[in-house]
């Protein structure tokens, strides 16, 4: 096969074809101008950013040099006081008012107390209003306390519970503030004085008819309700 392709004119050869010469492609002006137009905006930018570069650290300089200024003056015209220095103490020995032993007042007399003196207290127990005012809540406690007879008579226990159950905690409390002369922690709450013998008596017996009514046992409730009230008449005199 060799010596046939061979054989034949070089016309005739498979591959043995010229090409046709290839003509000049001629350029438009616009694919001329963009690259000029590129290079021009890269210069540009280049010297935009060597002039940023050369200007920036002068006002970095300057804004540092201003802040340094402004904290040695600051030093210099308003030095701290002696006694802003840092200072400790533990379990109330030392001078941090930081520690919670330090923070009471200094005539308070009781260091457990973190509450003012008491001679500058605007609190005071036994003030006569105050005591006015628990008085004004039981007499209208006691005025309630009066309906219970026919209710136990016609046998309501529900408006038995009822009454009481609105009365009992008002009045217990009223009573028990008159009776110490002042709120848990200021009065004299000893039980065993004989005006709490006598108010405990009532609360008592108030509440013996309260559950003789609720137990349906009227008769009962009828007999522990004036022994009840009597009780009351001793605390009251």
């Amino acid at each position: 096969l060799a010596q046939v392709l061979l054989a034949q004119p070089p016309e005739r050869r498979p591959h043995a074809r010229s090409l046709p010469a290839s003509r000049p492609v001629a350029m438009s002006p616009r694919a001329k101008v963009l690259p000029a137009c590129l290079a021009a905006a890269g210069l540009l930018g280049a010297a935009h950013l060597a002039q940023q570069a050369f200007v920036a650290p002068k006002l970095r300089g300057e804004v540092a040099a201003a802040l340094a200024a402004a904290v040695l003056a600051g030093a210099i015209v308003a030095p701290g006081p002696a006694e802003a220095s840092l200072k400790y103490s533990v379990f109330g020995f030392g001078e941090g008012v930081s520690d919670v032993y330090n923070q009471i007042d200094a005539d308070q007399p009781n260091p457990y107390n973190v509450f003012s003196n008491p001679k500058d207290k605007m609190y005071v127990q036994d003030n006569p209003e105050y005591i006015a005012k628990k008085k004004i809540a039981c007499d209208e406690s006691f005025k309630r306390l009066q309906e219970l007879p026919p209710l136990i008579k016609t046998r309501q226990a529900e408006n038995v519970k009822s009454l009481l159950t609105l009365q009992l905690g008002s009045l217990r409390s009223n009573m028990e503030y008159i009776t110490a002369n002042g709120s848990p922690g200021y009065g004299d709450y000893d039980q065993s004085g004989p005006k709490w013998v006598k108010a405990n008596k009532f609360f008592q017996k108030i509440v013996d008819v309260k559950v003789a009514a609720d137990s349906k046992q009227f008769d009962v409730a009828a007999e522990q309700y004036p022994i009840a009230m009597a009780a009351l008449a001793e605390w009251k005199a």
